[in-house]
């Protein structure tokens, strides 16, 4: 990979770089293995941006990779052998897996057109309004304004 090209190296300190990279700017600190991107603390392995400052300071890149990453886990994951499968006729399976108990499915939905109207929030809830009590003549559904049961008394 030719990093040199697309990044601009800035050297700050012994271990920590600028790299810019068009208009933006990334700082590397080689020492924590730390990139501003954040993928080299993440994925382990040097992000472009300390590549660059490792092909600038002529470093190999893998020994700023996780030991994970190395050829020697690699090896290590695959030594323990894997011993292949017995004939399906002397597997051992207990009764609770061979013959499980199904429960019977739910209700069915009725076969109708599905409700387009959506779910109401609180917010899009109309509170019901108490009814007006009249407190001339004492009869709901009008006011001492509207009341016509009740004689105005003329002064």
């Amino acid at each position: 990979m030719v990093a040199n090209e697309i990044h601009q190296v800035i050297p700050s300190t012994v271990d920590l770089h600028a790299v810019a990279e068009g208009a933006k700017k990334y700082i590397v600190n080689l020492k924590t293995r730390m990139c501003s991107c954040g993928r080299f603390q993440h994925y382990e392995i040097p992000c472009g941006h300390a590549i660059a400052v490792l092909q600038y300071k002529k470093l190999h890149e893998a020994d700023f990779c996780s030991a994970f990453y190395s050829l020697k886990n690699f090896k290590d994951a695959y030594v323990i052998p894997v011993e292949p499968i017995p004939c399906e006729s002397t597997w051992d399976i207990p009764s609770y897996i061979s013959d499980p108990k199904l429960m019977s499915p739910g209700p069915k939905r009725a076969a109708e057109r599905p409700k387009l109207e959506r779910w109401k929030g609180f917010a899009d809830v109309k509170f019901k309004r108490t009814k007006n009590t009249c407190n001339r003549c004492h009869q709901v559904g009008h006011n001492r304004k509207t009341c016509s049961n009740y004689p105005v008394q003329k002064q």
